[in-house]
């Protein structure tokens, strides 16, 4: 089955000219009239088109509607397992807003030398591992609690909270894997729920004081792309599930390799690196994106 979603969960600005404008559109590209289906009122439609076979004219037309108007186009690809049954997402600018070491170094006054890093890393111009230990080997020094009050100040993206309980309600494992650190990952299990999390872990000694503090390092082996690529891999093995039965999402460069691998991979405010080989990407439509792209309708999704 093949479908073309279009979504904006930003303003809600999908209206009636914009759904017949595409109706006609695929109308004259495939010669059939193909009713819309709504799944979220003035958010997010889908057309379920009469081949698998996409036609050169409609990725140019996707690529023209993304370009003319605000909201997200994509074609949706399914073998007969579009609800999936295993997700793994991205932590930073994914699950949440922010970067979490930029966030760190902000509250140390090292903004600038981090964040240019991190957008290096983010957008593969560098190692990821590289990148790491050098943003890390800045905080030696910095007492524990910075990072107990950066999990205050975290803001968690919209939706994360209904992709989590949603799928789990429909019987799919949810997994937390990131190039990011323990203590906020474990933190995010908490609040959101996931079945499984996976990341960094800091090194820290304790003072005179009995006080925990960093020490600039990170405990090996460091979580990377490559890291991200077979946690997926584990869990399809443990669970008897195929790539197309997961769906994947992540911002960066570092979740290339789980993106490619899996049934879905989404760019979700992706850098132009993913952005590339990723098959579904979401710039106007918050979490939710992912579950309209599995066919979920606003009356199947859990938010309480």
């Amino acid at each position: 089955m093949t479908y073309i979603l279009i979504s904006n969960t930003t303003n809600q600005k999908i209206n009636l000219d914009n759904l017949n404008f595409v109706s006609n559109e695929i109308q004259k590209l495939f010669n059939a009239k193909i009713q819309y289906n709504e799944l979220s009122f003035n958010k997010a439609y889908e057309w379920d088109l009469p081949t698998n076979d996409i036609p050169y004219k409609i990725l140019s037309f996707i690529t023209d509607l993304k370009a003319q108007n605000k909201f997200d186009a994509n074609i949706i690809k399914s073998k007969n397992k579009r609800k999936k049954k295993l997700l793994l997402a991205d932590m930073d600018s994914t699950i949440i807003q922010e970067e979490s070491l930029d966030e760190l170094a902000k509250m140390i006054g090292k903004n600038k030398e981090i964040a240019q890093i991190t957008k290096e890393a983010m957008e593969g111009k560098i190692d990821f591992k590289k990148a790491l230990i050098e943003r890390v080997s800045m905080l030696q020094g910095v007492s524990f609690e910075i990072l107990e009050r950066l999990q205050e100040n975290i803001k968690i993206n919209d939706g994360a909270k209904e992709l989590i309980k949603t799928m789990k309600h429909n019987g799919a494992i949810t997994v937390l894997v990131s190039g990011g650190f323990t203590f906020l990952t474990d933190y995010l299990k908490k609040i959101l729920d996931f079945d499984f999390t996976h990341a960094n872990s800091l090194q820290y000694f304790l003072n005179n004081q009995n006080k925990k503090i960093l020490n600039g390092r990170v405990n090996e082996p460091i979580l990377d792309n490559q890291a991200k690529l077979n946690y997926l891999n584990d869990y399809l093995n443990k669970n008897n599930l195929s790539p197309e039965d997961s769906i994947c999402v992540g911002d960066g460069a570092n979740d290339i390799d789980m993106i490619i691998k899996s049934g879905m991979g989404v760019a979700f405010n992706g850098k132009k690196a993913l952005n590339q080989i990723a098959d579904l990407h979401f710039k106007h439509t918050n979490l939710l994106g992912l579950l309209y792209a599995q066919g979920y309708s606003d009356k199947e999704i859990n938010s309480t």
